[in-house]
């Protein structure tokens, strides 16, 4: 190994500057706290866009629930073959899930994730140099990072994705027997949405990385609004008599009507305090 010369150069301590109005008589910590970076701006404002993001959280909540007694328990749709099918595979690993959870349930859940990173990356024009999966965690190399690309593996549910697709290849393989039951679809369309839905809950209440560089409030919003427009779709897509057009104009009045509800809610709240 090469030595390096001595240098004969000094080092000069820099000349402090002058300050001026209220950091004059802030300490040097509390100057810096106050002095705004591309990433604490960046992070106030995500914080402020996931305020934004609770008021469509609890539209869309809304408006999945009049979708579902509209469309499923009042249309008799939760008595057909598909809707049953899903539920009772969703039922099944939701039992696995909490009486038999073990190495290999996390491995696939691992590799969803990280492959969902990775497809993301892909998707926003980045490289993935190296995907590393195993039961105690993974993590994948890129050049590019977004809050899209860091938080897909919440609402993105990649085994579903991969279900519709494999499914998609074998009806086009047997097409000319016919095709497949379409039950097995939706119990397979089920079973792996639980397993979404499971782990994504049961990882976020723990520190994830990928959370706390976005923020919580910004995250969890995003998370959970994303979560509820995907259900809904799914249930607009499985139901014979919901539509996207009905689902919309649902949504709309409810957002229209949300903040005079509020109002009223928060007077009649403060009329019923004591004193």
């Amino acid at each position: 190994m090469a030595r390096k010369k001595p240098s004969n150069r000094k080092s000069r301590t820099p000349k402090p500057k002058p300050r001026h109005g209220l950091a004059a008589f802030l300490p040097d910590g509390a100057v810096h706290a106050l002095t705004p970076t591309p990433e604490t701006t960046v992070r106030h404002l995500k914080f402020v866009i996931g305020l934004l993001l609770l008021p469509l959280c609890w539209v869309s909540v809304e408006t999945f629930l009049i979708l579902f007694h509209a469309d499923t328990l009042a249309g008799d749709y939760w008595k057909s073959r598909e809707f049953l099918s899903f539920a009772i595979a969703g039922a099944i690993w939701l039992a696995l899930f909490y009486c038999a959870r073990c190495r290999p349930m996390m491995w696939l859940y691992v590799a969803g994730h990280e492959l969902t990173h990775a497809l993301f990356v892909l998707i926003c024009s980045g490289k993935v140099s190296k995907v590393h999966i195993s039961s105690e965690g993974g993590h994948i190399l890129t050049n590019r990072n977004n809050f899209l690309i860091s938080l897909s593996p919440y609402f993105f549910p990649f085994y579903t994705a991969v279900t519709i697709l494999v499914w998609a290849t074998l009806q086009w393989i047997f097409r000319e027997q016919g095709g497949l039951d379409i039950m097995w679809l939706y119990g397979a369309i089920g079973f792996t949405w639980m397993f979404h839905l499971t782990f994504t809950v049961w990882m976020i209440c723990r520190e994830q990385p990928d959370v706390e560089q976005n923020g919580r409030l910004f995250s969890f919003a995003l998370i959970f609004l994303m979560n509820v427009l995907l259900i809904c779709a799914m249930l607009i897509i499985a139901s014979p008599t919901a539509t996207f057009h009905g689902f919309g104009v649902s949504f709309w009045e409810n957002a229209k009507s949300f903040h005079h509800r509020l109002v009223e809610s928060a007077v009649e709240l403060i009329r019923a305090l004591p004193g």
